[in-house]
């Protein structure tokens, strides 16, 4: 699966859980927060498309993806990233 469309899948999950993305430009890591309520995952589009793709991720792993419907190769990545399994 290429680095777009899993990209494109972590989208689709954003949405599933109202998270909102918010895609700007400037000189910041990005990642996840709350705002007035309202989840939130900022990402830099100056960053390379694998490193969107990593802190799209990462902060997905934020929130209960048990109720998401999602491909069996984007749940699979999503655990590839998942490094608090290792610590527990």
């Amino acid at each position: 699966m290429s680095p777009k469309k899993i990209y494109n899948n972590l989208l689709e999950i954003s949405k599933q859980l109202n998270i909102k993305i918010i895609k700007g430009k400037g000189n910041f890591k990005g990642g996840s927060c709350v705002y007035k309520e309202e989840n939130i995952i900022v990402l830099n589009h100056n960053k390379p498309l694998e490193v969107r793709l990593k802190n799209l991720a990462l902060s997905l792993l934020n929130f209960d993806l048990k109720t998401v419907n999602m491909d069996i190769k984007t749940k699979q990545i999503l655990e590839d990233y998942d490094v608090t399994k290792e610590i527990k």
